[in-house]
Order: C-alpha cells, then sequence, then structure tokens
C-alpha cells in the first residue's frame, strides 16, 4: 500500500510585481510606479486526497530549509 501525498508552495502579497500584470490585446502596458506594500505570505502544503491536508506559512518566501522541515515532520509523524 502507498500513501501519496502532494506537496505545493504558493506566495501572497499585497503589492504585484509590475511583470505579472495584465492588458487586454491592443492597449500599452501601463506600469504606476507604487510603494511595495507589506510582506509576501507564503504557504507551504501537503494533500493527502480525501484523507488529509497539513500546511503551514511563512512570513517571506519558502526556501529549501522550509521544504526539508516540512518533509521531516511529514516523515516522523508516518513513522
Amino acid at each position: 500500500e502507498i500513501d501519496l501525498k502532494y506537496l505545493d508552495e504558493s506566495g501572497f502579497c499585497l503589492w504585484s510585481e509590475p511583470g505579472y500584470t495584465y492588458y487586454f490585446r491592443g492597449e500599452q502596458k501601463r506600469l504606476e510606479q507604487t510603494h511595495r506594500r507589506g510582506r509576501r505570505l507564503s504557504i507551504i502544503g501537503f494533500l493527502q486526497q480525501q484523507i488529509s491536508f497539513v500546511y503551514g506559512l511563512v512570513i517571506g518566501g519558502v526556501n529549501r530549509k522550509c521544504y526539508i522541515q516540512m518533509m521531516e515532520q511529514e516523515a516522523t509523524e508516518a513513522e
């Protein structure tokens, strides 16, 4: 029997990078110079369909250390 879990990360921010903006076809892209607002909030989580969802919140970006901590915690609880 295999316990299959999906790991993913997503980030949220109050301020959007100008490179990630969308405009209608035929319109010129406009970049407004605004002040950065807030800090990035990231969520990293394990999903085991119809069984569980375990997640952690990180202020700032998720790095290799965060991934390893989450994976070690999941492995410990699986024993």
